[in-house]
């Protein structure tokens, strides 16, 4: 994998829905910058990035959670230290764009180092061509650059214009606690986070501490990805989670049944959280070994080489990516390696009106493509063929 993907792999679409917090809870200084973004043009902020961030797609509220350095995803759950910062300043970015193309731009953005993006309903915007999305930034993001890729991965032919604010930042970790609660993703099925008690002890409960990567069973995609484990695994399954955020798709497969579940991403703090997590659910390591796939440095320490990865393509019975429609289309040939003849792929991440898109592209590798759809996104599911 070629570091021209880094960033486009994060698994950013398990994120927790707007819940009540309103943007009086910003507090605003003096500090604003606005700009145009011209094709060539240096980022206006540059900043060392932090990718500690905990990001969910909610108006502006979140928390951020620091793992302490040292810390390597072989810790377990009693050696693994994080702390909140609740006085950090942030970026409060207003971006611009034609309202065909917003929907996409935010999600987007999250994947490029936006902590959130909100906008408003787009029915609310009558017949207005341009709308704005709100986004959040830590401090120290190269704005500029982000949103010049988050435009270009979806191809946008023009450049959103945008604005910053220089924000104080409240006590967040308390409103994102209210936000993510126990998820029923099917009858005796939760995603339940690890300040909660589990609502039904008799059923299959993944515990979650969602503070370092993307994953906590509210996205649509998130839930569609786990209906689709849930159809599939009967016992013995060997399941790879391609980009595997905070880890809850790999976590569910070996609950449901799965004999092995491999997980791969980019992001070494999503290699640490789905680490974290793994061990939060009495998981042993050997049967959900991580690999760290791109030269990013950070915390992560994978659990085996890129070449051994490489040595189990065609070991899967069952491979889930749930990601972006651009690194899924273009890492197709990559993901589907990875499949037994036979196997069952799952591509999530995109809106219904992409489907006809990855259908096209997958086409060739796959047989009996099928559709599920939840509140406007998509799973796509289909069989590798024989050849």
């Amino acid at each position: 994998m070629t570091a021209s993907l880094h960033g486009r792999l994060s698994l950013l679409k398990h994120l927790i829905p707007f819940k009540s917090h309103h943007s009086s809870l910003l507090s605003p200084l003096h500090t604003t910058y606005s700009t145009s973004l011209p094709p060539d043009s240096p980022p206006q902020i540059l900043i060392p990035p932090v990718s500690t961030l905990s990001r969910f797609k909610t108006k502006p509220s979140f928390a951020r959670s620091v793992q302490l350095n040292g810390v390597s995803a072989f810790t377990s759950e009693s050696d693994t230290s994080s702390i909140t910062d609740v006085a950090s300043d942030y970026l409060s970015v207003n971006i611009r764009c034609q309202k065909q193309d917003a929907e996409a731009l935010s999600e987007a953005l999250l994947s490029f180092g936006a902590c959130s993006a909100y906008m408003d309903d787009l029915s609310d915007f009558g017949d207005l061509d341009e709308i704005s999305i709100t986004s959040i930034f830590p401090q120290d993001a190269r704005v500029g650059t982000c949103i010049t890729e988050a435009a270009s991965s979806i191809c946008l032919e023009y450049s959103p214009s945008y604005d910053i604010s220089v924000c104080k930042q409240c006590d967040w970790a308390s409103y994102v606690q209210e936000s993510f609660q126990p998820t029923k993703v099917i009858d005796g099925l939760w995603v339940v986070p690890t300040w909660t008690e589990p609502p039904d002890l008799q059923s299959t409960n993944i515990i979650l501490d969602p503070g370092l990567a993307f994953g906590t069973g509210e996205h649509p995609t998130t839930k569609l990805c786990l209906l689709l484990l849930y159809k599939l695994i009967k016992g013995g399954e060997h399941v790879l989670d391609y980009g595997t955020g905070s880890g809850v798709l790999g976590i569910a497969a070996l609950k449901m049944g799965a004999a092995l579940s491999v997980g791969l991403d980019i992001d070494p703090h999503a290699v640490t959280s789905a680490r974290h997590n793994a061990s939060l659910n009495s998981i042993n390591p050997s049967r959900m070994p991580l690999y760290l796939v791109s030269g990013k440095s950070g915390l992560a320490s994978p659990d085996a080489t890129v070449d051994d990865l490489v040595s189990r393509k065609g070991e899967f019975d069952i491979i889930i990516a749930n990601i972006l429609l651009n690194p899924l289309m273009e890492l197709a040939d990559d993901i589907v390696s990875y499949g037994k003849p036979g196997s069952i792929i799952g591509l999530s991440g995109i809106l219904s009106e992409q489907v006809p898109q990855l259908e096209e592209r997958y086409s060739k590798y796959l047989d009996g493509i099928s559709l599920s759809e939840m509140n406007g996104w998509a799973c796509l599911r289909g069989i590798k063929k024989m050849h």
